[in-house]
């Protein structure tokens, strides 16, 4: 049975950042998206755009003649200490903690989230200081460790946002020095430096109150941890205090109203679909047959309940599914998940429909090719339509208090349920360990 997490308090500090120079590199040319959404293609773009561009150093080129001695590592390494050297990139002279302010569009309208950059003490997850929502892979997680060990810097920021469990929210009010405000890939960016005593003391004691979620960038918080144990176990002496004992993190307040978490739609790949799976999914679902063209308009209606569209079970038609038999369908999933996991959509969908009707399983999923994904429902029709996906489920998004309140309760999400976007960008601030 999973153990629920008891309240305990989150350590945030201001520091100085290390960040470019305005004057010497334009930051509307230098910053880059995290490294795990980065294709090759724009891996190779970022590199064009600038000879200083964050890419370099985050997610560098791998090339065929590449040795221990000369990688996309210590390539990434010597940039950083050229770039420094030149006073391309330079530490501010103060602590601060860094006001973000990440404006862009969706939908048709213009929304803005804020975010603050701060260094957040690493503590293990079983103290429930930091909570997690998913699962993580060796494989990024050694990526990371060489890149943290190459440069001992913290270069793209762990995204999470906080609440203030029980009592009203009071966020604190934020002003400070502008450092940039720029307009790159279609978004607005203004970071700006908040370093009066009094404001910050109001800030980190307000996020002692609050619990803290990681939004984005589990591999890169488990690999800080490892990195500081590394280093803990190498040291002579260790008071607690040492920069490695602190990770670089951007920090949304949960009832910001442009925190957005995008739906992941699945479509059916590969897996025959069955002639009676209406018939089937009627066992537990209200079935409407729907005009595809106001597919997503009638999914939107349903927020605030279960609810799917499906596309192509039956040939050139669209079905609206909503959840009748909520206990039936509870009785198909794994009986040791919380009960905060059991209402997602996203474990309704797989269990009451893709592994009960298709069987397509857990085993299934992870052997990858029966379902693909895309945030983008337009997109999910089309493949339907060109007979690239047998079928496709749009879904809502996922709202950011049942990603909370499944953390709160232990557990970790399903694959491919959050989708927070914007990204957050890398190289607005980087967090330097020291020589």
């Amino acid at each position: 049975m999973r153990r629920a997490y008891t309240r305990a308090m989150a350590d945030v500090r201001p520091f100085r950042a290390l960040r470019y120079v305005a004057g010497l590199a334009n930051p509307a040319l230098t910053i880059a998206p995290p490294y795990d959404v980065i294709s090759p293609a724009h891996q190779a773009a970022l590199y064009e755009r600038s000879e200083f561009n964050i890419v370099r150093v985050e997610y560098g080129e791998q090339r065929p003649g590449d040795t221990p001695a000369d990688n996309r590592y210590t390539r990434a390494a010597r940039d950083l200490a050229a770039w420094h050297e030149a006073g391309v990139l330079a530490h501010d002279a103060a602590p601060a903690v860094y006001m973000y302010l990440q404006e862009f569009r969706w939908e048709g309208a213009i929304h803005r989230r804020i975010a603050h950059f701060a260094a957040v003490r690493l503590e293990e997850w079983e103290k429930g200081v930091i909570k997690p929502h998913e699962h993580t892979l060796s494989g990024p997680k050694a990526d990371r460790l060489d890149l943290l060990r190459a440069t001992r810097t913290q270069v793209s920021p762990v995204y999470s946002v906080y609440r203030r469990p029980v009592v009203p929210h009071l966020p604190p009010a934020m002003t400070g020095e502008v450092l940039y405000d720029f307009d790159a890939d279609g978004q607005r960016h203004v970071l700006s430096a908040v370093r009066d005593h009094g404001a910050l003391r109001t800030f980190t004691e307000h996020l002692a109150a609050c619990d803290v979620y990681i939004a984005d960038g589990h591999h890169r918080y488990e690999t800080a941890l490892t990195y500081r144990n590394e280093c803990r176990d190498r040291a002579a002496q260790w008071s607690g205090e040492e920069p490695e004992n602190f990770v670089l993190m951007a920090l949304t307040d949960a009832a910001d109203p442009g925190l957005l978490v995008l739906p992941t739609h699945r479509l059916i790949t590969k897996t025959p679909l069955r002639a009676d799976a209406l018939k089937l999914i009627a066992r537990h679902f209200d079935v409407e047959e729907i005009a595809a063209a106001d597919a997503t308009a009638r999914l939107h209606a349903t927020r605030d309940t279960t609810a799917f569209v499906a596309l192509g079970i039956e040939a050139g038609r669209a079905h609206l599914l909503r959840l009748r038999d909520r206990a039936g369908i509870d009785s198909l999933m794994p009986p040791d998940e919380p009960e905060a996991w059991k209402r997602l959509d996203v474990s309704v969908l797989q269990y009451g429909i893709l592994a009960h009707v298709f069987g397509i399983d857990d085993a299934a999923l992870k052997a990858g090719g029966a379902v693909s994904y895309t945030q983008d429902a337009a997109e999910a029709e089309a493949a339907v339509r060109s007979g690239a996906a047998r079928a496709a489920f749009l879904l809502n998004g996922t709202r950011i208090d049942q990603v909370l309140d499944v953390a709160d309760a232990g557990g970790r999400m399903p694959q491919k349920s959050t989708y927070f976007y914007p990204k957050l960008p890398t190289g607005l601030v980087l967090n330097w360990l020291g020589a």
